[in-house]
């Protein structure tokens, strides 16, 4: 069912971890995948951390990986600001989230007229009345991700950057005016056009349906949703273990 995909790409929060802790049989079925000949990249709506951060991660885990494999929510933001032509952005989120900004060339400030949201596990009321009075003057607002919630250490549901989209929007009393992360397919344009890809040489592996399999079926490519329930748009799997067995 696979052998004509050249590469996976997997989402990382419940699908190869939960928090700090690695997902039963996950770097196996990673391996697998390298041992077929696949290329093998992770994704993720998360942009708290930087992609060297994750890999970091990832490698600690035993997960082998590169820098150049990770593709994250705010890097996609920091290449989707660059592409728009703007120098300078406020970020709203993490000191990794500037760190991907910079690398892309564009700096952070608070006099700048384009607001970033990014998840920040910090956020609380100063820094949204910090960024408040940006956006009030800002000419755009762009997300990272509008996720509500996401499996953090034993699996529990941890609020999303959604709960800070939210904050901002209900505080200004306006919407975002573009949202980066899965859904929208914007991550895997990228990592297409990077790596000699089309829609029909992916397969995505993800646990959350309206981001991964949403994001997967937008796109037009194949993928394996891990979960209870059965779709009809996607093949699904019980665990991320079972697609050794999905593989043979």
């Amino acid at each position: 069912m696979y052998e004509d995909i050249k590469a996976v790409l997997f989402d990382l929060d419940g699908t190869i971890y939960y928090g700090s802790k690695l997902i039963d049989g996950a770097d196996k079925v990673v391996e697998a995948f390298r041992n077929a000949g696949k290329k093998v990249l992770f994704m993720t709506n998360n942009s708290t951390k930087s992609r060297k951060q994750i890999c970091d991660k990832l490698v600690d885990m035993g997960v082998e990986c590169s820098k150049e494999e990770i593709y994250t929510s705010g890097y996609a933001a920091a290449l989707y600001a660059r592409k728009k032509g703007y120098n300078s952005v406020y970020i709203f989120g993490t000191g990794a989230l500037e760190s991907e900004f910079y690398e892309a060339g564009i700096i952070s400030s608070n006099k700048a007229d384009v607001v970033v949201i990014g998840y920040d596990m910090e956020f609380d009321y100063k820094k949204l009345t910090e960024a408040l009075q940006v956006a009030f003057g800002a000419k755009a607002l762009i997300a990272c991700n509008r996720e509500k919630h996401y499996p953090g250490e034993g699996a529990v549901r941890m609020p999303g950057c959604g709960a800070m989209v939210g904050a901002l929007e209900g505080s200004l009393g306006k919407t975002v005016d573009y949202v980066v992360g899965k859904p929208n397919p914007l991550l895997l344009d990228i990592i297409c056009s990077r790596h000699h890809l089309n829609k029909n040489d992916i397969l995505v592996i993800g646990d959350t349906y309206e981001s991964d399999i949403k994001m997967s079926n937008l796109y037009g490519c194949r993928s394996v949703y891990i979960g209870n329930e059965v779709h009809k748009d996607t093949d699904t799997v019980f665990n991320i273990k079972d697609i050794l067995k999905w593989m043979n």
